[in-house]
This record gives C-alpha cells, sequence and structure tokens, in this order.
C-alpha cells in the first residue's frame, strides 16, 4: 500500500528569529523533531484523532518528521474564515476547536496560523505543524482562547507527569522544554476550575 506522506527537515537555532505579526522572537528554535513531540503528547491526552502521526525518518540522507498526509482536505480553516463558510453542526465543529486550542497553549505555539488547521470533507479538524512550539515560557500564551474543555481530555491532562511526557517526547523535548510544558499544564487546570467555578461545570465541560 502506498499513501501519500509529508516531510519536515527544518532544524534551526538561533540568538534572534521571526516572531508571527513581524517581530523579533529571542532564542527562535524551528525544528522538525517538535512535531513528533506534538503528536506523542496529543496521544497521551487522548487527542491522536486530530494530529496526524509523525515520526522520524531520513530522505535523501536528511533525518527529518515525515507525518501521515490528512486526506479528503476541503480548506484549512483561513480560507473558510475567510470565505465565511459555516459548519453543518457548528456544535460540533466548535467542540474540535477548543481541543486544538488545548494543544495549542499547551505547547505554547510560536506559529499557530489557521492554515495549521486543516478541515476535511467530513468538517473534521486536522492540527499540523509544531516545529515553532515548545517554548520555554512557564505561563499560558493567550488563555483566553480556553473557553471550553472535553472532560476527558481535562481529566488526562491532571494525570500527566513530567516522566510521562519526558519518556514520551525522547529525545525531542529537553527537560527545560518538558518542565514548561508542564507549568503550562498546571496553568490551565487552575484555569478551567476557576472558569468552572466561575460559570459552571455545564457551561464549561463537555
Amino acid at each position: 500500500m502506498t499513501y501519500d506522506a509529508s516531510f519536515q527537515p527544518i532544524d534551526e537555532k538561533k540568538m534572534e528569529g521571526p516572531a508571527p505579526g513581524g517581530g523579533i522572537e529571542l532564542n527562535f528554535r524551528d525544528y522538525w523533531g517538535y512535531d513528533i513531540a506534538g503528536y506523542r503528547i496529543a496521544k497521551l491526552l487522548g487527542l491522536d484523532d486530530m494530529v496526524p502521526v509523525y515520526t522520524e525518518r531520513k530522505w535523501n540522507g536528511t533525518p527529518g518528521a515525515i507525518s501521515w498526509r490528512v486526506a479528503n482536505v476541503q480548506f484549512d480553516e483561513a480560507d473558510r474564515y475567510k470565505q465565511n463558510i459555516h459548519p453543518p453542526d457548528v456544535d460540533v465543529f466548535n467542540k474540535q476547536m477548543y481541543k486544538v486550542r488545548v494543544l495549542t497553549q499547551l505547547f505554547y505555539d510560536m506559529d499557530p496560523n489557521l492554515t495549521n488547521v486543516l478541515i476535511d470533507k467530513d468538517w473534521k479538524i486536522w492540527r499540523i505543524d509544531f516545529t515553532r512550539a515548545f517554548r520555554l515560557q512557564h505561563d499560558l500564551k493567550d488563555p483566553k482562547d480556553l473557553v471550553q474543555c472535553d472532560r476527558q481530555v481535562l481529566a488526562k491532562l491532571r494525570q500527566l507527569s513530567f516522566d510521562q511526557v519526558l519518556d514520551a517526547t525522547k529525545p525531542y523535548l529537553t527537560k527545560n522544554e518538558v518542565k514548561a510544558l508542564m507549568a503550562r499544564r498546571d496553568k490551565m487546570v487552575t484555569y478551567f476550575d476557576a472558569l468552572v467555578a466561575q460559570k459552571g461545570e455545564g457551561q464549561v465541560l463537555y
């Protein structure tokens, strides 16, 4: 059997690099290994059904991340938004998007542009490309993006341990990157707990 795949060999590390919106990001990192780490953490959270499989391979002698190419894509979220196309079931679509936002905040993705959110012909959402994620910040980048959360995802977030994440993401994440991720996990759980206390469980969890 043959199937379409995508190969990502990017591996850049420098003191300064481009930030979204035209700014400058210090300690810039753009790394194919983050795609693999992202998939493995998504798997720990039960969200690997919306992140395509990423694994390490060599192509023409160059190491990189190869991924299962998402089939039957009708457009990405940027195009959907631009064309003002509405999903057939808004509630189902939004609940998928809330899961995407959890990953984006947990991973501290510096490039979460909407072209990385693919929508297939069944209106299933896929999140791709984490090469500029896993920064060392301990705070959430945009906590207000966290509106609702799947109950099972929140339960699995609570259960995550440093050792579990470090073991799952070797050798692609450093200990400091995992520490930062766990600090953001703590902030995220606290944030959702406060939101439940403020609005009620039925308004936050599904």
